[in-house]
């Protein structure tokens, strides 16, 4: 049984105490004056070495719990006192105090490694308290950011003004990263986590240079824009150059005109058809070049500040005229009056070429109950504005390509509208983003933080 001596020891003592409380209670009932005094004063060193043997041990664990506080191991605790009992508090004092000390150093070699770990990876890591300031920080995010430990992340206002911000938002959502270009022309991709710990809320920001990430995407857009255009002008330009031959055998016989007399009423028919074939096909590629001027030459945004969910019952309006707009359900999910920075036009159109493919979707569909719904909404970060329609979704392989200009799955179509809403977006400094699943499309125009307000 451990501490058996402390616990014999501290028995001895109450029993002592109370056989000398008794013996002068009974010295004085009996009123043997004298013999009571003398028995009060064993009592009383009795109790004074009560109060010493428990002071003698409770200071060492007042000691042992002052270190753990302090994260202290150093405590030399007494070896042998004489006293068994007291040797066997010490001794377990001694255990406890061993075990903390090889956690800690458990912790440190834990704590070592991690930040090797951290300090050797090519992302950039940061933390910075409630307040904005860095706590920790790896080599790869001092490289990238310029921030040091201790700085405020209102430094990074030096890569964007939007970036202080969006770092120490209070409210987290589900747009969790954005990417931001600093003064060398790297795209860094910020991505932010929020932990909770009893010394309050930290944020741990990964950051990563996305730069050639995105310029091969913008190198394999150009490639199947290339494509594109390519099978677009072959397309309108085979059938005029093979009706040009063939309406020239019309008039040409062994390599010589034929005579005025030959021409006969058939040539004249096939002529003429041949000839509205080919004003048909030079029609669709002036069609086609005039949206690639649209494409190229779009103008720079003028900025202003619209109400957005104005805009929006506007271009609902307006949307009435597409077919089969009527036998829809429109759904509002619009939390109340937001106004942003921005192009009032421009995003009339986004808007309008989004609520038609919506439209177009649904009506190729050809299901029941077909419903249009328009979502707004707005926070610290940025403002969307969600086109979702119940159709079936978009398969995976045309996801890819659904905002390649002139890429397109309609009959009638010129593969403009989606690319040209995507375009327009980004020069405002917001995005198109597309969500397909099995029985839902949404595309969301994404307003960021800068043009928000």
């Amino acid at each position: 049984m451990k501490y058996k001596h402390f616990y014999f020891a501290i028995l001895r003592r109450i029993f002592l105490l109370i056989a000398l409380s008794s013996v002068a209670t009974y010295l004085f009932v009996t009123k043997v004056y004298v013999w009571g005094f003398i028995t009060i004063a064993p009592l009383v060193l009795g109790i004074f070495n009560v109060i010493g043997y428990f002071n003698k041990t409770n200071k060492w664990i007042s000691f042992f719990l002052l270190g753990i506080e302090n994260e202290d191991s150093t405590l030399k605790i007494p070896g042998k006192s004489g006293n068994k009992s007291i040797d066997e508090v010490y001794e377990g004092i001694k255990r406890l105090n061993d075990v903390f000390k090889q956690t800690k150093i458990d912790i440190s070699t834990q704590e070592h490694y991690y930040r090797s770990v951290i300090n050797q990876s090519a992302t950039g890591l940061f933390s910075i308290n409630e307040s904005g300031r860095v706590i920790n920080i790896n080599p790869a995010a001092v490289k990238l950011t310029g921030l040091q430990e201790y700085h405020h992340v209102n430094i990074l206002s030096n890569i964007n003004s939007a970036l202080p911000g969006f770092i120490v938002q209070s409210e987290r959502n589900d747009n969790n990263s954005l990417v931001f270009e600093n003064r060398h022309g790297q795209k860094l991709l910020f991505k932010l986590s929020c932990i909770k710990t009893s010394k309050g809320n930290i944020s741990l920001v990964a950051v990563s240079d996305i730069t050639k990430e995105l310029d091969n995407r913008e190198v394999d857009a150009w490639i199947k824009l290339a494509r594109t255009l390519s099978h677009e002008i072959m397309n309108n330009i085979a059938p005029i150059t093979t009706l040009s031959k063939v309406i020239s055998g019309y008039f040409i016989k062994k390599g010589t005109i034929i005579k005025e007399e030959d021409v006969d009423s058939v040539i004249i028919k096939n002529t003429v058809k041949g000839l509205k074939v080919i004003e048909e096909q030079s029609s669709g590629l002036m069609n086609f070049v005039e949206n690639y001027r649209k494409f190229t030459k779009l103008p720079d945004p003028e900025f202003s500040v619209i109400d957005l969910s104005a805009i929006i019952e506007n271009t609902l309006l307006a949307a009435a005229a597409f077919k089969g707009f009527g036998s829809f359900k429109i759904t509002r999910k619009i939390a109340g009056n937001i106004f942003v920075s921005a192009d009032e036009k421009l995003l009339s159109q986004v808007i309008i070429n989004l609520l038609k493919n919506a439209c177009e979707a649904l009506v190729a569909a050809d299901i029941e109950n077909p419903e249009l719904i328009v979502g707004l909404s707005s926070d610290a970060s940025v403002t969307r504005l969600g086109i979702t329609n119940n159709g079936p979704g978009i398969p995976p392989e045309i996801r890819e390509q659904i905002f390649v200009p002139f890429y397109t799955t309609k009959e009638n179509g010129s593969g403009v509208g989606l690319s040209l809403s995507k375009q327009i977006m980004l020069k405002m400094g917001g995005d198109v983003i597309l969500d397909s699943r099995k029985d839902t499309t949404t595309f969301t125009v994404v307003l960021e933080l800068n043009n928000s307000m």
